[in-house]
Order: C-alpha cells, then sequence, then structure tokens
C-alpha cells in the first residue's frame, strides 16, 4: 500500500539521475552487473500515539462519492466533464497528481464541465462527495519512514547519485497537497494530507553482501495527517416524519351582556 508513493516520487528521481541509470522501486539489492544502482523505499507507515485522550482520532461520517481520472472533451480540449457515475459535488481537482488545484486559478465549474484556462500539465483527477453513507471517516497524525538508496563503485559517485536523489524527493514533496497511499473504490480510501518531508539521517559503508560496492542509504520521514475513509454501503434506513398535523383549539368566550 506505500507503492503509490514511490511511483509518485519515482519521474522526479529518474530526471534528476544520469540517463539510463538503474533505478529501482521497492526493497532492492545490490546491482549485480550494473556498475550502480539507486532505490527508492517507502518503508512503513506509523500512526502517532495521542499524547492526551482528547488527540485520540474521532471517527467522523462517510459520505458516498467518486475519484478517477477525467479525459479531455474531442471539441474542446480544455473542458472536461465528469461522468454520470460520480455521485454529489465536486471536492478536489488534481494535477499533476498530488496537487490540488484551486477553482477560479485554474479552472471554472459550468454544471458538471471543469473549463481549464490553459492546458493541464498532466493528468486531471478529480473528487466528488456524495450522499452520507455507512462506515467512517477518521484523520490521525502520521509519518511514512523512506530509505533513498545508492551503490557505486567508488564513494564519489554513489555520494553524488544519493544526493541527486535526495534532492528530487525533497523538491518533490515540497510541491505536494496530498498523497494517495491505497485506493479500493468505492470501499476503502488512505491519504496522507499536508505531506512534509525532512531528512533523518544518512549512512555509508560497504555492502555486507557486495564487498564490492559502496552503499549509501539517506533515511527521509513524511509527515502528515493520515485520512482513512471505510465505506460499508448505503445508510440504514430510518423512519422519517412524513407529515405534521397541527389542530388549533381557541379558548370558548363566555356570552356578553346579561
Amino acid at each position: 500500500m506505500l507503492g503509490p508513493l514511490e511511483q509518485l516520487l519515482r519521474p522526479g528521481l529518474a530526471a534528476a539521475l544520469p540517463p539510463g541509470q538503474d533505478l529501482q522501486t521497492g526493497p532492492a539489492p545490490a546491482p549485480g552487473g550494473t556498475a550502480s544502482r539507486v532505490a527508492i523505499h517507502a518503508r512503513r507507515l506509523v500512526q502517532d500515539d495521542p499524547n492526551t485522550p482528547d488527540e485520540r482520532p474521532s471517527r467522523d461520517p462517510a459520505f458516498q462519492g467518486w475519484q478517477g481520472t477525467l479525459a479531455a472533451t474531442l471539441e474542446h480540449p480544455l473542458d472536461f466533464i465528469l461522468p454520470d457515475d460520480a455521485p454529489g459535488d465536486l471536492t478536489e481537482v488534481h494535477c499533476p497528481p498530488g496537487r490540488v488545484l484551486a477553482a477560479g486559478d485554474a479552472y471554472l465549474l459550468d454544471g458538471r464541465t471543469l473549463r481549464f484556462f490553459r492546458a493541464p500539465p498532466g493528468p486531471v483527477l478529480a473528487r466528488t462527495r456524495g450522499a452520507p453513507c455507512a462506515g467512517y471517516q477518521e484523520r490521525r497524525n502520521s509519518r511514512i519512514d523512506l530509505e533513498l538508496q545508492a551503490w557505486a563503485r567508488d564513494m564519489s559517485t554513489a555520494d553524488d547519485l544519493l544526493a541527486r536523489a535526495l534532492a528530487a524527493v525533497l523538491a518533490t514533496v515540497s510541491g505536494l497537497d496530498v498523497i494517495d497511499l491505497s485506493s479500493a473504490p468505492p470501499h476503502l480510501s488512505l491519504r496522507l494530507t499536508a505531506p512534509r518531508v525532512s531528512l533523518a539521517g544518512i549512512e555509508r559503508n560497504l555492502d555486507p553482501d557486495n564487498p564490492e560496492r559502496l552503499h549509501c542509504v539517506a533515511h527521509c520521514l513524511i509527515r502528515g495527517e493520515l485520512e482513512t475513509s471505510l465505506i460499508l454501503g448505503a445508510p440504514d434506513p430510518q423512519g422519517r416524519i412524513s407529515e405534521v398535523d397541527v389542530a388549533l383549539h381557541l379558548p370558548s368566550r363566555p356570552p356578553s351582556g346579561g
């Protein structure tokens, strides 16, 4: 479930490395036939323990919704129409993935059509929110442990590769508003909102499994608020008052005169 983060960071990482550089995602061994290798590995996601009972995560109501990639219309390449199966109202537009666009600055919403002012720089992703449903949404401060690794036959090459990789990751995460970690629509969604990345440490040594390779590792922490949304289906039926009859009883007047 951490693979989407590695894939989100991979393009910027590949662009920062020398052409043709061996680049791996996830757990990776030392290079065999290649002279050097770079790997990016999101090791684990950890939720912070609350310091006080008041900081314990609360569960909010869940809502039906939709998320997906929009395609431009053939007649108007700057227009993107929400599909008919996207219930509710538009809540977020991402372009490129992970960066939330502000309505009015990048696009206008005309009914169910997003009208962009200029060509989007990448895929356009949209999210909608509809009626309440069974399930819950929970938010909790969390962190992701991320490792950048570089192997090479000499230390200067390993250091250079690690520095390039680290600079690319820091720059990419700094431009993100949200990281989608897992999505199994319409049931489960995990997102890390307002991500912040920091360097926790750097190690250098000989790879124990391949002593001919020098091994450099940069440990990074990505902190943010983990948003967990679990959709369990339509809400349980509830009785509703369909009609209220009101009868007014006026006090009788005493007879006049006499």
